[in-house]
Parts: structure tokens; C-alpha cells; sequence
């Protein structure tokens, strides 16, 4: 079962899921303000004003269903296909993929289309559920598949390394983090600092969320000089009598 748009919203809504995205937005507090430029886009509406907010670009909008459509003081919110983006070429300097590949059924299809709409050198972040994680054991074991996170397709880092390298980007950060187990409990919520430190030492790839920054790499073209035809010169030496 394919999870809707507004389930997810809503889980990260829930206690947990604002513990989840105070930890996203730690992390890219520390990436988005070093990517520059004129246009950052944000695909889907998790966070909803929080995730970007650290960003210095000043143009920042979200591309979003209909259906989640709520109303933003900061930033302008556009409805959208995500698969089919009305964006032109090369238009775009950062993009952020907060939570949106493993809910969409075409999940390539949509990194084609960021891949076209990104400037050359423009950056790609991209925040997911780590396959490889007590979270992806806890996914594949869980009986509650029609609910969010679990109804989702977490996708593994190596499958994503192989994606973006099949489009033309360059890997410039990957790391994972967020170690606390998938149970809403407060008493387990207060020792998430110490479970962190714990986590990045002991199982630093393994944690729930990842986190990697991609640049579209641009074509370089070699040049090809021209093969001059050199022919022997002929001199001629005029006879003396």
C-alpha cells in the first residue's frame, strides 16, 4: 500500500515524529547555509517551513500535493506533480528531498527530474529512512505496514549512491544518524543525546536517517586538435653550369 501525502505529514506531527524532525533540522542547519544561490526548492511538505529555514538563499519554495497544501508564512508553496515538475532546465541551485523517495512509486523518475531542472554544479540533499537501520528491521519484521513510516519503500544508501551516479552526480556528504528506537516512549526520548554519541561511534552507518548532498556534475568536453597533414618540402636547387 502506497502511503498518501498527508499520512506522512501528519506522523511527523506525532511526538516521535517531531523528535525525528528536530534532529533533521539540526543536521541541515549545518549544510544548507555553505549551498549558495538564487532558487532552493523544496519537494514535499514534511517540515513544511523548519527544514529550509537556515538556508540564505532568498527565493525558497515548496513544491507540494494539492492535498497538503497549507498555508506558509516564509516561503511561496506551489501544487505539483512530483514526478512531472514545472520547472524549465537548469533553473533551479538547490534542491531538498526531505522523505519524498521512499513514499513515491517512480522514486528514479523523480531524481530524473531533479537532475534536469538543477543548473550545472547545482546541489541535491537528500534526507531518507536507512534500509540498514533498526528502523529497516523494525520495518521489515512490523505487521502495521499500512501505516506511516512502515508503509513506505526505505531505500538503501548503496542503491542510491548507484542512482545518482547513473545521473551525473557527485557525492559530496553521505552520513546517517538519529539512533533512538521506533517506540514512542518519553522516558526513551530523554536519553537521545547519549544514544546519539553512542550511535556515531559505535554504528555510524547504521543510523535511521541519512543524509547525503550530491552535486550534478557538469560534461566537460575535451578538445580535439586538429590533425594538420604535414608534407615534406621539396627544395630545388637550381643547376649551375
Amino acid at each position: 500500500m502506497k502511503c498518501q501525502p498527508t499520512q506522512v505529514n501528519d506522523w511527523f506531527r506525532t511526538d516521535l515524529g517531531q523528535r525525528l524532525l528536530d534532529a533533521e533540522v539540526t543536521v541541515l542547519q549545518k549544510i544548507l547555509p555553505h549551498l549558495f544561490g538564487y532558487h532552493l526548492v523544496q519537494m514535499g511538505g514534511v517540515g513544511e517551513e523548519r527544514l529550509i529555514a537556515s538556508s540564505r538563499i532568498v527565493h525558497r519554495c515548496l513544491l507540494n500535493h494539492a492535498e497538503v497544501i497549507h498555508p506558509l508564512k516564509a516561503f511561496s508553496q506551489v501544487s505539483v506533480e512530483i514526478e512531472t515538475l514545472p520547472l524549465t532546465q537548469d533553473c533551479i541551485d538547490v534542491v531538498v528531498l526531505p522523505h519524498v523517495l521512499e513514499f513515491e512509486r517512480h522514486p528514479y523518475a523523480i531524481l530524473q527530474e531533479i537532475e534536469r531542472v538543477l543548473i550545472p554544479e547545482g546541489h541535491l540533499v537528500i534526507i531518507g529512512f536507512n534500509l540498514f537501520s533498526l528502523w529497516g528491521v523494525w520495518q521489515h519484521l512490523s505487521i502495521r505496514r499500512r501505516t506511516v513510516p512502515w508503509c513506505g519503500n526505505f531505500l538503501s544508501l548503496l542503491r542510491l549512491r548507484d542512482w545518482l551516479a547513473v545521473l551525473g552526480f557527485s557525492l559530496e556528504e553521505e552520513h546517517t544518524f538519529f539512533f533512538l528506537p521506533p517506540i514512542n516512549n518519553k522516558r526513551i526520548a530523554n536519553y537521545t543525546v547519549f544514544l546519539e554519541k553512542l550511535g556515531s561511534c559505535l554504528a555510524w552507518k547504521f543510523g535511521a536517517i541519512y543524509v547525503v548532498v550530491a552535486k550534478k556534475r557538469v560534461a566537460t568536453l575535451t578538445p580535439l586538435r586538429p590533425k594538420w597533414h604535414s608534407t615534406n618540402a621539396v627544395l630545388t636547387v637550381p643547376k649551375t653550369s
